[in-house]
């Protein structure tokens, strides 16, 4: 997406969509195959999912303050550095 000139909130927008659909698409076989141990740790669950709305909250404050040129380039920097990392991974992590 990098490569066609996408607005920094739909380029965040759509990479928080495809996560959802993915995640959201093997949330009922969890739930249904691991309800209990998902019920044991319901504590850790709700702490995680308030940092996720808190989180989602001031990411979008800090996205309006970054230009687009920065954030295009912060993002090239981040694929390019994520792709030597998978290049040089040994597949234990």
């Amino acid at each position: 997406m990098l490569g066609f000139d996408v607005p920094k909130e739909s380029f965040v927008a759509t990479a928080t969509a495809i996560g959802l659909l993915v995640d959201g698409a093997r949330l009922p076989v969890y739930l249904i195959t691991q309800w209990r141990e998902i019920a044991a740790v319901w504590p850790l669950l709700a702490a995680a999912i308030v940092g996720v709305v808190i989180g989602t909250v001031a990411g979008a404050r800090v996205l309006k303050r970054i230009p687009h040129p920065v954030f295009r380039r912060l993002i090239a920097v981040l694929l390019f550095a994520l792709g030597i990392y998978m290049i040089f991974a040994d597949g234990k992590d």
